[in-house]
């Protein structure tokens, strides 16, 4: 009879209380009956092995109800289980314990404690992993021993110490008989030891010949490979002998000549794989893998290859990406035979690895791209050429006189108007430039320089038209680099084109923007290096690829050229270094790039040439404002100026013998800039060293001829006063060599 603990008011079974937070933290289902077999107490976990009957399960429910339940609910997987639980209880002074199978294929451990009152106590414990496990370990012990008692090649398991013989297979009782330690089992009992030694060293052994002596006393040559292991307590080797008899009476000559061989050539079984002669040049590029399965990085190419070779009996080229002697996966291609070989199918192959090949290939690949986007560029030229000459003339006097109206400090208004005006002008010069520029092949001048110099020349340019007001930039510079030889202004204006981008990227977002440019060394190569990182939105996937291609813009219509990038690809090229995205950037959009650095020892001298004493100078020109303008900026500098409006005119001051220098435009009618040259050359070859160029069309076929042909100095227009003096000063200073 059951009676409530005062204390806790919980059921207790004669006399004992039954602390329920205890049970209920059981991973065991706990259930208590009284002597007359009903339910007093049981835990959540007794209730969910009982799942489908759950909400029947209440105190004073009588235990043969219980089991008559779960029959009827279809819980029993065999309804004798009901029975087998009758027969754990009834009549049954000591405990007892079932296995009870579930129809879910859960499996429990049902145990019944009887307790001194008459009732007792039932714990059901889930052991269904536990016998999986159980199962799956004594079918991996069958499958093992019947996979060793049916394998033909001998194997041996023996202790370490001391040799003796834990397990034969049959064949090895069928090779040596029934010994007792491995050592009988050499010819030379030295052999074991070092046998030993390298498995004690390095934990296995592989394809090493060793003489053994069968059960007859023959000797036998064998190929032994073996690893160590732990059997009942103890360190043990686990040999495995094959019979080497007949491959080295058939296969001594051709061993020689495959493994001398300078080629990779390897003879295998088609079936299994298994290699059974190999060139040194094989290990080279695969390593000494017995199996050529273990050859492939994607083992389904290999019966790729074998369904190609048994459908024609040949296989030539196939191509797969196949894994090194480091485990690293590399493209090669294999050329195959299929033989008869002692009645086996058996492969003849030469393998080659294809990574200098596939490199060629891709530089070609890369070198087609470029042709392709030079050719686009170069269809560009004609177009480029006439607008360049159509506009450099008239922002030539623009921004020469603005020049000139501030030198003379005309007044601060003035002086502000001026500037304002310059500043437009540079602006509509640089739209110019920058158009040339990007199908110009080389830098306009190129002289030592620092990368940082640049970085803070290009944040300097930003900040003076007020671009990064609201953009912070980060200088992180690295001191001591080493210098570059460069087009200062060209790479600066890579910069700015970078920072542009990043600004334009920043304004479409919410989040404050943040640029860094960061300067260091490529640790590979040793280039220079510049990057330029935002927080911005990042390049997609899609189109990482064509950010560099020309008019490739992502700003919408209006908005952008989409020849900045391209520029800059063309002008990093020119300077012998690359420009890349960084695709690893996660926190928005990095550009790298790496310049090859200089020895300062290469650098050429630093400084300007001296001014010439007043000479005589003769600018031809047929736009008369540009000519009279280049005139004015020259006479204010000192020099003597004499103004043709034409080659023809030109030609008559020549004739007057009174000039020291000759600055001439390109394309001009009648007589133009090519016309003029030759009647220097031919007439007035004193002069030919002292003779340059201004013009506006760089990119025309005819002057880039002219410009190669005379190999004299030209500046492009627009031009300042102060490039044009430094121009005929700097002519003036060869002293009229040629």
């Amino acid at each position: 009879m059951t009676h409530d603990d005062p204390h806790t008011g919980k059921p207790d079974l004669n006399g004992t209380s039954f602390p329920m937070e205890a049970i209920d933290a059981l991973a065991e289902g706990i259930a208590v009956f009284d002597a007359g077999r009903r339910l007093v107490t049981f835990n959540e976990r007794f209730a969910e092995m009982l799942e489908p009957i759950a909400g029947m399960i209440v105190p004073g429910m009588r235990w043969e109800d219980m089991l008559q339940a779960c029959v009827a609910s279809g819980l029993y997987a065999d309804v004798s289980a009901r029975e087998a639980e009758w027969q754990a209880n009834v009549g049954r002074p000591k405990s007892r314990e079932i296995v009870q199978r579930h129809s879910d294929g859960r499996v429990y451990s049902v145990r019944y404690n009887p307790v001194s009152s008459g009732g007792f106590i039932v714990i059901r414990t889930d052991v269904t992993e536990a016998n999986h496990a159980a199962r799956m370990l004594h079918e991996s012990e069958e499958l093992l021993r019947t996979i060793l008692d049916t394998n033909p090649v001998p194997v041996v398991m023996a202790r370490l110490r001391d040799g003796f013989i834990l397990y034969r297979s049959p064949a090895a009782l069928e090779l040596f008989g029934k010994t007792t330690f491995a050592r009988e089992h050499y010819l030379d009992p030295a052999d074991r030891d070092s046998f030993v030694q390298e498995l004690r060293r390095t934990g296995r052994v592989d394809d090493r010949r060793i003489d053994f002596v069968d059960r007859h006393g023959q000797t036998v040559p064998m190929s032994s490979s073996g690893r160590m292991t732990q059997f009942a307590g103890e360190t043990c080797a686990v040999t495995t002998l094959i019979d080497l008899r007949e491959q080295i009476g058939q296969g001594d000559i051709i061993r020689k000549v495959v493994e001398n061989c300078p080629a990779p050539i390897l003879m295998t079984e088609a079936e299994t794989g298994v290699v059974l002669f190999r060139g040194r040049q094989i290990d080279k590029m695969f390593g000494h893998n017995p199996n050529t399965r273990s050859f492939y990085a994607d083992p389904a190419d290999r019966d790729d290859f074998l369904k190609a070779l048994r459908k024609n009996g040949f296989v030539n080229d196939f191509k797969a990406r196949f894994l090194d002697p480091e485990g690293r996966p590399f493209w090669g291609a294999v050329s195959a035979r299929l033989i008869d070989y002692e009645g086996r199918d058996v492969i003849v192959s030469f393998s080659r690895d294809l990574t200098d090949q596939l490199e060629t290939e891709m530089d070609l690949a890369r070198q087609r791209e470029r042709l392709f986007q030079n050719e686009k560029l170069s269809a560009l030229g004609g177009v480029l050429a006439n607008v360049a000459h159509a506009l450099n003339n008239p922002l030539s006097v623009v921004r020469g006189h603005a020049l000139m109206l501030r030198e003379e400090g005309a007044g601060p208004e003035v002086e502000r108007h001026a500037r304002k005006i310059e500043d437009a002008a540079g602006q509509c010069s640089d739209v110019v430039k920058t158009y040339l520029s990007m199908v110009r092949q080389e830098p306009a001048e190129m002289a030592p320089a620092s990368v940082d110099d640049i970085a803070r020349t290009a944040v300097d340019v930003l900040r003076h038209s007020g671009m990064t007001l609201d953009l912070d930039i980060d200088l992180q510079l690295a001191p001591g680099l080493p210098e570059v030889r460069a087009d200062v202004n060209q790479l600066a204006q890579v910069l700015i084109n970078l920072l542009q981008n990043s600004h334009a990227a920043l304004s479409d977002i919410d989040v404050p923007g943040r640029v860094v440019i960061e300067t260091g060394l490529n640790p590979r190569s040793g280039h220079v290096r510049i990057a330029v990182a935002d927080n911005g939105p990042g390049v997609s996937r899609d189109i990482a690829g064509k950010i560099f291609e020309p008019f490739f813009s992502t700003r919408g219509i209006g908005n952008g050229k989409g020849i900045g990038l391209t520029w800059c690809h063309r002008v990093v090229q020119t300077h012998g270094g690359q420009i890349r995205l960084d695709t690893d950037y996660r926190d928005g959009t990095r550009i790298v790039v790496d310049l090859p650095p200089i020895d300062a020892a290469d650098a050429p001298a630093d400084g300007k040439p001296d001014r010439p004493v007043p000479s005589r100078v003769l600018v031809v020109d047929d736009e008369p404002d540009v000519a009279d303008l280049h005139g004015e900026v020259l006479e204010r500098a000192g020099f003597r100026v004499r103004v043709a409006y034409s080659g023809t005119e030109a030609l008559e001051v020549l004739s007057l013998g009174q000039t020291d220098c000759i600055i001439s435009d390109l394309n001009m009618p009648d007589t133009d800039g090519r016309k003029l040259f030759e009647t220097v050359r031919r007439n007035y070859p004193e002069l030919l060293g002292q003779m340059g160029f201004v013009t506006g069309d760089t990119l025309g076929q005819s002057s880039q001829a002219l410009l190669r042909e005379s190999g004299r100095p030209y500046l492009e227009k627009p031009v300042s006063p102060t490039e044009l003096r430094d121009f005929v000063s700097g002519i003036l200073a060869q002293g009229g060599s040629a």
